[in-house]
């Protein structure tokens, strides 16, 4: 919304500082958030949360307009004086991490580390909310910005007044479904013992990029469910893209709270159709309780239900299904872990500069046994999949880095690279073992494993939650039984106008929308039903399906 006081942007949904910096538009320096979603409204919403979507993502654009644009301060506007108090909340934990010093227990030193990686010289000290943002409420700090511009919420719309006339209404209701700017390419996947499917490598502010996020399977079978390595946004669109349902998520490994690898969280706990089990320390699980408690406006302990915990902690292993998890803590700017799951070693975001770490350990910031811990982690790992962004806080491509890098491990994938960084040395460019975590990338280590192709209408049908309460038996009996067919991308796969021919529709490859009154309701993959209604009762469809990109 252009107003005399400077654009204002009305809703923030994951990744809007990406369609921004994609449609070449400036960042505005006001945001206004809607007013909350009341609980049992609509599925999967509460607080900020519409259907999945977190409309308050506003992290990274308060980064680029503070960072990247000479210090400028972003003016968050909330309807009502809670939504201030929470949204506050929310930067406290992903910008600075816990505020009390007791939720460090019992490791201490982590905030100072964390205090030391974010310290910013023209402050002289660590950034912090209130340096990045103001936030007002309507409610209690009044809707009056500069230039006699002001802003006021009368029922389910904003009214936007200049000198004292009305300019404009924006309806504050939210009806259609967002899509990201971009999908992952499904790639062929030949399961090893340790195979990596990455849904995205970049960072939080690269337009042609998806935030790391990768699925790990491990096993000699082939068929194990996979691990989650942090939750890029879109998530269920973006595995659809893939052809993997949620429901082949069995564990999400959280490595820190920062927006551009949990964006993706509150939809898979509200919309994902299946109870994951989130894998962190305790002192992150306690913050993202905080967080998640401020977004959907609803206590703690009910946040906690929406999922089952599995606390991993340096120097306490932790047994899940045949795989042992093995952390520490990374080096950043909040709590952040990295992990190790058999052979596969993850850095979570951390600076990896062994010269840097002398100089840390110079300045008693890290500890000599600490800085043997973050050299030594990942030693002999099959693959190592490691942070690098570049800059103060993310590991840089050098010749010395790589170096000591590959000499520890067989595979190295570089991560949280957009594609304009991803840049080896002159004589690392012709190493086979090291890649950077392009969108899709598939890569692997161990013997190939048997995988036989009629198994994928199984896991296909076994994803429904239609199918859920059948015994592996009777799946399989349907299995056999089913047609495949395939629709071209923007064909019609059923329409209201048209009588319903008795079927059952289950994603088996691509993503289908779903359209109702010309807006798109919500776009589904693998495993997600339709027409189930109209099957059993004889009726035409109420909305029309259509494919996007080719579907089976």
């Amino acid at each position: 919304m252009q107003t005399k006081a400077g654009d204002i942007l009305v809703n923030s949904p994951p990744e809007t500082l990406k369609y921004l910096v994609a449609a070449g538009l400036d960042i505005p320096k006001f945001v206004l958030l809607p007013p909350d979603v009341p609980v049992g409204r609509y599925l999967g919403s509460s607080g900020f949360v519409h259907m999945g979507t977190n409309y308050a993502s506003v992290e990274f654009l308060l980064y680029a307009n503070y960072f990247l644009n000479g210090g400028n301060q972003t003016t968050i506007i909330t309807a009502t004086e809670s939504q201030k108090r929470r949204i506050g909340q929310i930067l406290q934990e992903t910008i600075s991490g816990p505020a009390d010093p007791a939720e460090y227990y019992p490791h201490p030193w982590v905030q100072r580390e964390c205090a030391a990686i974010a310290h910013y010289s023209p402050l002289g000290r660590a950034t912090r909310p209130d340096d990045l943002a103001i936030i007002r409420s309507i409610e209690n700090d009044g809707g009056v910005l500069d230039n006699q511009v002001e802003i006021r919420l009368e029922g389910q719309e904003y009214v936007f007044i200049e000198a004292n006339k009305e300019v404009a209404r924006v309806s504050t209701i939210i009806d259609e479904t967002p899509m990201p700017l971009m999908l992952p390419p499904p790639q062929p996947i030949q399961r090893r013992e340790i195979t990596l499917q990455f849904i995205g490598g970049s960072d939080g502010f690269d337009p042609r990029g998806i935030t790391t996020c990768f699925l790990a399977y491990f096993g000699a079978t082939g068929k194990d469910t996979a691990i989650l390595f942090d939750v890029a946004a879109y998530l269920r669109v973006r595995l659809g893209s893939l052809n993997i349902s949620t429901n082949q998520i069995s564990d999400v490994f959280i490595s820190h709270l920062h927006e551009d690898h949990i964006a993706g969280l509150p939809e898979l706990l509200l919309m994902g159709n299946v109870r994951v089990r989130l894998i962190t320390s305790q002192t992150i699980y306690r913050s993202l309780l905080r967080l998640l408690s401020a977004m959907m406006a609803l206590p703690q302990e009910d946040i906690a239900i929406l999922f089952d915990y599995s606390p991993l902690e340096p120097e306490r292993p932790l047994q899940i299904d045949g795989k042992k998890f093995e952390a520490i803590y990374s080096i950043h700017t909040i709590p952040t872990l990295a992990v190790r799951v058999n052979g596969l070693y993850y850095s979570g975001d951390m600076r990896y500069n062994e010269a840097w770490f002398d100089e840390l350990t110079g300045k008693n910031v890290l500890s000599p046994t600490r800085r043997r811990e973050l050299i030594e982690f990942a030693q002999e790992a099959s693959i190592l999949v490691q942070d690098a962004g570049g800059g103060s806080i993310h590991t840089s491509v050098t010749a010395e880095v790589l170096k000591s890098l590959t000499r520890k491990n067989q595979q190295v994938i570089l991560t949280h690279t957009p594609k304009h960084k991803q840049k080896l040395p002159p004589a690392y460019k012709t190493y086979k073992n090291i890649a950077f975590a392009e969108t899709g990338l598939v890569t692997a280590v161990g013997e190939p494993l048997d995988e036989p192709g009629e198994a994928e209408r199984l896991e296909t049908i076994s994803a429904c939650p239609l199918y859920a309460r059948l015994s592996i038996s009777e799946r399989s009996l349907l299995a056999q039984s089913v047609t495949v067919d395939t629709w071209a991308d923007g064909e019609t796969i059923l329409a209201p106008e048209k009588n319903h021919e008795g079927s059952v529709y289950i994603v088996h490859q691509g993503l289908v929308e779903t359209w109702k009154d010309k807006k798109r309701i919500r776009v589904i993959g693998r495993g997600a039903s339709i027409g189930e209604r109209c099957a059993l009762m004889a009726e035409t469809p109420s909305r029309s399906a259509r494919a996007h990109g080719e579907v089976q």
